[in-house]
C-alpha cells in the first residue's frame, strides 16, 4: 500500500510538473501573441497619427498661402507703381539732364 501512495504521489508530481510546463509555454505564447498585437496596434496609431498631421500642415500651407496672397499682390502692385513712379521721375530728370547740356553747349 505504501508503494501505491508513492507511485501516486509520483503520478500526482509528474503531472503537476507537466501542467506547470503547459501553463509555462501557454504564458509565453500569450506573451508573445501580446506584444505582437501592442505592436500591430502601436503601428497603427501612428500610421494614424502621420496622417492626421499631413493634413494639419496641408491645411496649415493652405491657410497660410490664402493670407499671403492678398499681400504678394498688393507688394507686386506697390512694386509696379513704384516702378512707375521712378519710371516719370527718370524721364524728368533726363529731360531736365539734355536742356543743362544743350543749353550749355548752346550758349558757348
Amino acid at each position: 500500500m505504501a508503494k501505491e501512495a508513492i507511485a501516486l504521489v509520483k503520478d500526482a508530481e509528474e503531472k503537476a510538473r507537466t501542467l506547470l510546463q503547459e501553463a509555462i509555454q501557454a504564458s509565453k505564447k500569450s506573451k508573445q501573441e501580446a506584444e505582437e498585437a501592442a505592436e500591430k496596434e502601436f503601428n497603427r496609431i501612428l500610421s494614424e497619427a502621420k496622417e492626421e498631421a499631413e493634413k494639419i500642415k496641408k491645411k496649415a500651407a493652405d491657410e497660410g498661402e490664402s493670407l499671403a496672397e492678398p499681400i504678394i499682390q498688393k507688394g507686386i502692385k506697390e512694386a509696379n507703381e513704384l516702378r512707375d513712379i521712378a519710371s516719370k521721375d527718370l524721364d524728368s530728370a533726363v529731360n531736365i539732364i539734355i536742356e543743362r547740356v544743350v543749353n550749355a553747349n548752346g550758349n558757348s
